[in-house]
């Protein structure tokens, strides 16, 4: 690359050999008129003035030839070298945030919580009779994180008490965690008709109360309509009724209790799907009526289901009656159930009735002369089957009796 000290020294040392040159150049005598040095070496330094103009502006200029003496040494000036820009490196990108997933925070779960499951027996705004006596049962489960011991219990909490006891035992054994249990209570329905509740909460062995819901604050209760029921009466007949002969309901637990393949207790136990033998104060039929003393027989929870209860003996006298009314409880939906009776004489298995129930909204009434067995020592046989598939087959009979 030029500078012009570089330039300054080149035109000083050019003129220098023009000087040297011209001393020792011969003369031609005969030459024509002479040239002026001084014109020369003018001419010389505004041609090297012009090329410093031109390298300052960066354009390389070219003196021709022709304008020096043919004596002068010629020169080669190279363009200047064209420097290449210093590359400037990329401006990095910023680094791209990575979101981190959240922590998931462990909320710890309370010792004592309940939930409320499902009502067994009597759900909300069931009728009862006024004044009869009925068993309440709930299934609650332990949602908490302690196990449930016999130091547990419930307590009535408000509401219309119904001869509730102030606490009762909630278990007698462990409810872990989980667990689920049921929870009865003995209630009698007031004597006026009405809407009653009871509501009720658990308490743990260190005294404090508990319920169910999210917070564990809610109370679990029993609601029920008390209304007069339709109670059977005996009326006379062409014979007059005399007594009340033999009492199926009472004589219930007396019975012989099975299913297709077993025998079962009388009662109605925490599970029911084996068949179920048991006397109710009062329950709604299908027909919308609210009955008093039930024989509740639910038979097996299979395809053609059964239950049956065999009697102690009995003799038929003249005149005797068999009756009752038959049906399905309220909200049986496609149920559909064959009643029966029968009798075991020695080896003799007779069939006196068979009556078919289905959920229609109507009841059978069953008014049956069994005059022609007076003198007979019998068992008598209540039979239920399921018609196919069982779908609330809960076949109850109103105040089976032998009348007289």
């Amino acid at each position: 690359m030029y500078t012009k000290r570089n330039i300054l020294l080149g035109l000083v040392t050019l003129l220098t050999i023009l000087a040297l040159a011209g001393c020792n150049l011969p003369q031609n005598q005969n030459a024509g008129p002479t040239t002026d040095p001084n014109a020369l070496y003018t001419q010389a330094a505004m041609t090297v003035a012009a090329q410093l103009t031109q390298n300052a502006a960066g354009t390389l200029v070219v003196v021709p030839s022709a304008t020096l003496p043919a004596s002068w040494p010629t020169y080669t000036v190279a363009a200047p070298t064209a420097v290449p820009p210093t590359p400037i490196p990329p401006t990095p990108a910023p680094p791209t945030a990575t979101l981190l997933p959240p922590t998931a925070t462990t909320v710890p779960i309370p010792c004592d919580r309940a939930s409320f499951v499902q009502d067994v027996t009597f759900p909300d705004n069931t009728e009862v009779a006024a004044g009869t006596t009925f068993v309440k049962t709930w299934r609650l489960k332990n949602n908490g994180s302690c196990t449930w011991t016999s130091g547990y219990a419930f307590v009535f909490d408000n509401g219309d008490a119904m001869g509730a006891p102030a606490s009762s035992t909630l278990t007698t054994g462990t409810v872990p965690p989980g667990g689920t249990i049921d929870i009865s209570v003995t209630l009698k329905a007031p004597s006026t008709t009405g809407t009653y509740r009871a509501e009720f909460k658990l308490r743990n062995a260190a005294g404090a109360t508990f319920g169910i819901g999210d917070l564990a604050d809610k109370t679990f209760w029993v609601q029920i309509k008390v209304v007069v029921p339709n109670t059977p009466t005996v009326t006379p007949t062409s014979t007059p009724v005399v007594f009340l002969a033999f009492d199926f309901v009472t004589r219930g637990p007396d019975a012989q209790w099975r299913n297709g393949s077993t025998t079962l207790p009388w009662g109605d136990p925490p599970e029911d799907s084996a068949g179920v033998a048991a006397d109710l104060a009062s329950s709604k039929l299908d027909d919308g009526k609210t009955y008093s003393k039930i024989l509740a027989t639910y038979p097996q929870r299979i395809t053609d289901g059964i239950i049956q209860g065999t009697y102690p003996s009995y003799t038929i006298q003249a005149g005797d009656h068999f009756r009752t009314i038959l049906g399905l409880r309220e909200d049986c939906g496609t149920a559909k159930v064959r009643y029966q009776l029968r009798y075991l004489e020695g080896a003799n298995d007779v069939l006196l009735g068979d009556w078919l129930e289905s959920c229609d909204n109507n009841v059978i009434n069953v008014d049956l002369d069994l005059s022609a067995l007076a003198g007979k020592t019998v068992q008598f046989v209540l039979i239920v089957k399921t018609e196919g598939v069982w779908d609330d087959d809960i076949a109850q009979w109103v105040f089976p009796r032998i009348v007289r």
